[in-house]
């Protein structure tokens, strides 16, 4: 069994304001008290049923909270692994992040925000998009979220 360093188990920082939990002291972000009811308002019953495909398969990982913000809705376990970044008719854009470039032609676009950390940029257009390679997407993203790579 590997042991946790002190660095991945040490207690999340929490936003006074809106109470979001993070790695880092005093991270940017959009402070403001945000929902998923308030993302999906007004959205279609399309779009709203592949939200909630795409947040099952999310959770199929493991326990995690779910980080509302001004545009998007995360999915954390310590770090955000997971994002919906955008919801309409068309799909839903969402995004993974691993610790490698995975390259797939799914994928539209891959930031290298560190050289272990790569944000990987999909759409997914119907409930059955939401399939197998997703879910593997996610679950090893939940991994990277978990900081099990430190």
């Amino acid at each position: 069994m590997a042991t946790k360093t002190a660095r991945s188990v040490r207690p999340l920082w929490q936003c006074s304001g809106c109470k979001r939990e993070f790695v880092t002291p005093n991270m940017p972000h959009s402070c403001g008290r945000f929902s998923v009811e308030q993302f999906l308002k007004g959205k279609s019953h399309h779009a709203i049923d592949l939200y909630w495909q795409f947040s099952a398969l999310a959770h199929a990982c493991g326990p995690i909270k779910i980080a509302p913000a001004k545009t998007r809705i995360g999915f954390q376990v310590r770090m955000i692994f997971a994002a919906v970044n955008r919801l309409n008719d068309r799909g839903l854009r969402a995004h993974v992040v691993l610790t490698r470039r995975l390259e797939h032609p799914r994928f539209q676009r891959i930031e290298m925000m560190t050289p272990k950390c790569y944000v990987h940029h999909f759409t997914l257009q119907s409930i059955e998009d939401c399939d197998a390679e997703v879910q593997s997407w996610l679950c090893e993203a939940y991994k990277v979220g978990s900081q099990e790579h430190l």
